[in-house]
């Protein structure tokens, strides 16, 4: 049994460590759950909605995750201080899975090198298969480039510069990653064929959402696939938006939104592609904007634009009668703390997505994409949420318009997003 004074002493050490120190509400949350555990206590999920999170006394857990979504991005905070700053800790303190009371046991470094080069080998085959992925794409790339003609193509030749009202400030010393929304990918047993299947279901996209369908299905056997799936759109968007990475003069930076935690985007540029449910730690980036959205079943999705009074803008299709649909994107360029720009590019389906990137990265249509802002606003606001309105016939969608633009301030954005993030 540890000592209640050296749990404290352990307790204060990841306070002050650099995955804690600016974050309020996981010391807070931390704190509370190790003076329960002090006390002997098992903290439940309830009661951490109402006393951590200030959430009313009737929270339903089946209804909000929140709780589960905190204390994931806990864990992963604490695994983040013990691989770098508390690495040599001799007392660690943990969250087993399935319940939140803390845990504190010994550590041996030495001990326990084997275990320590067993994550890194996993690592580095996830590493592996991940290099696979992209040189697969990459080279999937160069043939469209070669059948299309990419190469030859005059909108193509013309650049976007330093002037750009919309680009201009990504011309700046910081890296620039385009996060790409990928489905989360998990195995499961079947019974009725004996072996294993590979399932992407849409109602369960998050960590979060699985580790709970794990505990209610003990019997399926379920695991996590280390990588997720790509959207078929997804190569489309990489070829539409790498001109404006070289205009940067810039490499393209790929990463995942099942992989990155919110503390990715300090000191770069980013880019997100991909549907609203992907958006993973990024949601965070939107919880101040005047935008609300609800995804739905089949890359439906409704946009709450809220104003004086709420504007409900909803996607359409009817495929029993024809192919033609109505997708909505989001397109939002915020400010980050420092020098950072985030443009987010987020749609309902693969209609939105390839257009509203399109727009935003043929100089061509870019031009047109500013002139028609010119012409109901006195100026390109440098940082802005729009709401597209995409139409046409399903996988091949042409027509696209502005339904609203607001400027973004960035003071009040940046001031808005500390206070969501405490």
């Amino acid at each position: 049994m540890i000592d209640s004074a050296i749990q404290k002493e352990v307790l204060e050490k990841i306070l002050a460590s650099g995955p804690f120190r600016d974050g309020t509400k996981y010391q807070r949350l931390l704190r509370y759950l190790v003076d329960a555990s002090l006390r002997g206590e098992v903290p439940k999920e309830v009661t951490i909605a109402i006393d951590v999170f200030n959430k009313p006394t009737d929270f339903n857990p089946s209804e909000d995750t929140s709780v589960r979504v905190q204390i994931h991005n806990l864990r992963k905070k604490l695994n983040g201080y013990y691989e770098n700053e508390g690495k040599g800790d001799s007392i660690r303190l943990s969250i087993p899975k399935g319940h939140y009371q803390v845990k504190f046991t010994e550590f041996n470094p030495v001990i326990n090198q084997g275990t320590t080069s067993d994550v890194t080998t996993k690592r580095s085959r996830f590493n592996i298969y991940k290099v696979f992925a992209i040189l697969f794409g990459i080279a999937t790339l160069f043939l469209i480039y070669d059948k299309m003609n990419v190469s030859s193509s005059p909108a193509q030749q013309l650049l976007i510069d330093k002037t750009d009202p919309i680009w201009g400030s990504f011309f700046n010393d910081l890296s620039t990653s385009l996060v790409i929304g990928d489905f989360l990918i998990f195995h499961e047993y079947d019974s009725a064929v004996n072996r294993m299947r590979r399932i992407q279901d849409y109602e369960i996209n998050q960590k979060e959402s699985l580790d709970v369908f794990i505990q209610e299905n003990p019997g399926k056997q379920i695991e996590k696939w280390n990588l997720g799936e790509l959207p078929h759109n997804s190569i489309f968007n990489v070829v539409d938006i790498y001109p404006v990475f070289s205009a940067f003069n810039k490499p393209m930076d790929i990463n995942f939104s099942s992989e990155i935690e919110i503390d990715f985007i300090k000191d770069r540029n980013l880019i997100y592609v991909g549907e609203f449910k992907n958006l993973r730690a990024l949601k965070n980036l939107t919880a101040n904007l005047p935008i609300r959205y609800q995804t739905k079943p089949w890359w439906d999705g409704t946009i709450y634009i809220e104003e004086d009074t709420t504007i409900v803008l909803n996607t359409f299709h009817n495929f029993e009668k024809s192919r033609f649909i109505v997708d909505l994107a989001l397109v939002a360029k915020l400010p980050g703390q420092n020098m950072e720009n985030y443009l987010l590019i987020a749609g309902f389906g693969y209609d939105s997505q390839v257009k509203a990137v399109k727009m935003f990265s043929d100089p061509r249509e870019l031009a047109e994409l500013k002139a028609a802002i010119l012409a109901r606003h006195q100026q390109i606001p440098e940082y802005f949420v729009a709401i597209l309105k995409v139409s046409g016939f399903d996988r091949a969608s042409s027509n696209a318009e502005i339904t609203y633009l607001k400027e973004i301030h960035p003071a009040e954005y940046r001031e808005s997003f500390v206070r969501a993030l405490q």
